[in-house]
């Protein structure tokens, strides 16, 4: 008898990665054309350096940001995305600068609420992770990533029936099973 292994369909198959990346390497050449045409283009150096995240390129992706910011400082997705590469190297008081700028800039733009608090919650600094993960929730109650994260810092700091609580939302609220481990 021959086992025939099923593919899972909620997993990509390779031909779909390589088609992804060919597409994404594509994007990167058009961004890099718009930008030795345009060199001031802010948008422009913002779009590569979300490609470069996209193809795992934190460094470049980082160098397009700041670019970015440099050209508009008032643009919140710049900082926010920046903040998003810092955290991938795990710089989070870089991270948390970035963050704080965005929210600055946009008060209300969840994201960066949101990956501030993770980012507060990766330094030890738990009371600033559950007020800017309950911030997050206060602009979007249904971030199960938000209720995690603050779960997290609830139980780094004894409060377990306030950790379990929020477990149990981001449980309810997740699509993925696995979203939080029990305290």
């Amino acid at each position: 008898m021959v086992n025939q292994h099923r593919h899972d369909p909620s997993i990509p198959r390779a031909r779909d990665l390589d088609e992804a990346v060919v597409r994404l390497q594509a994007q990167l050449a058009a961004l890099t054309q718009a930008i030795e045409a345009d060199p001031a283009d802010a948008k422009a150096w913002l779009a590569r350096g979300v490609v470069h995240g996209q193809l795992a390129e934190p460094e470049k992706a980082i160098e397009d940001f700041s670019e970015a910011i440099n050209l508009d400082g008032a643009d919140a997705e710049a900082y926010y995305n920046r903040g998003v590469a810092y955290a991938h190297f795990h710089l989070p008081i870089r991270a948390i600068d970035d963050f704080t700028e965005a929210i600055r800039i946009d008060p209300r733009h969840v994201d960066a609420w949101n990956n501030r608090a993770a980012a507060s919650l990766e330094m030890g600094r738990y009371e600033p992770a559950i007020a800017d993960a309950g911030q997050a929730l206060r602009l979007n109650d249904k971030s199960p990533t938000a209720y995690a994260i603050r779960a997290s810092a609830f139980n780094e700091t004894g409060r377990k029936a306030e950790a379990q609580a929020d477990i149990q939302m981001a449980r309810k609220l997740s699509l993925s099973p696995n979203v939080t481990r029990s305290p």
